[in-house]
């Protein structure tokens, strides 16, 4: 029987890094088709709505994957997934327990590299989306925070809504790298 670090280390190829430029591109969408006589957080509520279905969908595959492989790389995305659902439901202790969360999951990524290796590695794809995923992330809660204060026009009052758009971008993000790569199963007989 093969196991994932039977297969070869396959090359990244440059146009595999294509999903970095979905947040640079979603904001600038946004910025040139929100209308006029657009009022501030118009759309937070149905983005909030779609979160919540985006954030459980990616648990629930991450889960379905997770049974499928039993691989680490699958366990921690559907530990991320987990984890970003919490914080969709915005109870009081989630917020803070996401960036907790978060921290440990990639501390235990890291200690965990080689094993969570032997499925990124056959499956280049996987490696750019799981960056590109958390880039997404990452400008999602630089645009909430407020970075681009200054640099982006009319940012005080598009911000709400972009932000809540990235992050269901990101939602769907992870949801595309829990599912890209093999789905050939490495359970053992």
């Amino acid at each position: 029987m093969t196991t994932p670090s039977d297969s070869p280390k396959n090359p990244t190829r440059w146009w595999y890094w294509w999903p970095f430029l979905l947040g640079p591109v979603t904001i600038a969408v946004c910025y040139l088709s929100f209308p006029e006589d657009y009022t501030r957080e118009a759309f937070k509520r149905r983005l909030e709505t779609l979160a919540l279905v985006l954030a459980s969908s990616a648990f629930v595959l991450g889960l379905v994957r997770l049974a499928w492989q039993r691989l680490e790389f699958h366990l921690l995305l559907a530990l991320v997934a987990g984890a970003v659902l919490l914080r969709e439901i915005h109870w009081d202790w989630t917020t803070k327990f996401v960036y907790i969360a978060v921290v440990v999951l990639a501390a235990w990524g890291l200690a965990w590299r080689k094993r969570i290796d032997r499925f990124l590695d056959p499956n280049p794809s996987v490696r750019c989306w799981l960056f590109a995923t958390a880039f997404t992330y990452v400008l999602s809660q630089a645009i909430a925070r407020r970075a681009f204060r200054g640099i982006l026009p009319e940012e005080e009052l598009y911000y709400g809504d972009i932000e809540e758009i990235m992050e269901n971008l990101a939602h769907a993000m992870l949801i595309i790298t829990i599912l890209v790569g093999s789905w050939k199963s490495y359970r053992s007989s």
